[in-house]
């Protein structure tokens, strides 16, 4: 294989990466705003579901949204603009990846080795703000009163429903 072809193979294995890690983050994401009983989607659940039911219906709500709706139902539950204008600025990076990335002539075949380790360190890039935004999210969320964290001395964390003490009061309100 030539200097060339290896640069294309890992800007191939980059490009592969990145979309793991856009999958890695949304789904972060997704899971954080389920597990948030104080986080309501516009999908009414009825009364008489049972609350696993529920539960399994605001997921499936939520995997049904795009990016850029889910990050509109976190501006309508006390996420602070600062943290909803990062969320914003790392959907961008993650719609350059999806919908812009080609646009620009960037297929492999078409770049010298030069310029695919250069996409290469673009890509890691993005890989690395999505990785970084995965773990934000949760403090993003704690901010804004949806969980608690008791952090570990490891630097992980443990994340607490903070709704769950509504749902044991009985302040479960599905309303909208």
């Amino acid at each position: 294989m030539s200097e060339d072809d290896v640069a294309r193979f890992l800007y191939c294995q980059e490009m592969a990466g990145t979309y793991l890690a856009v999958g890695k983050f949304e789904d972060m994401l997704i899971s954080a705003m389920q597990m948030c009983d104080r986080l309501k989607v516009q999908h009414r659940l009825g009364e008489d579901a049972d609350r696993w039911d529920r539960f399994v219906a605001k997921r499936a709500t939520l995997q049904g949204s795009t990016l850029g709706s889910l990050i509109k139902v976190l501006e309508k539950h006390g996420i602070a603009a600062e943290d909803i204008r990062y969320l914003k600025w790392i959907k961008d990076k993650r719609d350059y990846f999806v919908h812009r990335l080609f646009h620009e002539g960037v297929w492999p075949g078409d770049l010298d080795g030069e310029d695919c380790r250069f996409m290469s360190r673009r890509l890691l890039s993005i890989q690395l703000w999505l990785s970084r935004a995965e773990r934000r999210i949760w403090i993003i969320f704690e901010r804004a009163g949806l969980l608690t964290l008791d952090r570990l001395d490891d630097g992980g964390f443990l994340a607490m429903n903070s709704g769950l003490e509504d749902l044991l009061r009985g302040d479960d309100d599905e309303s909208y």
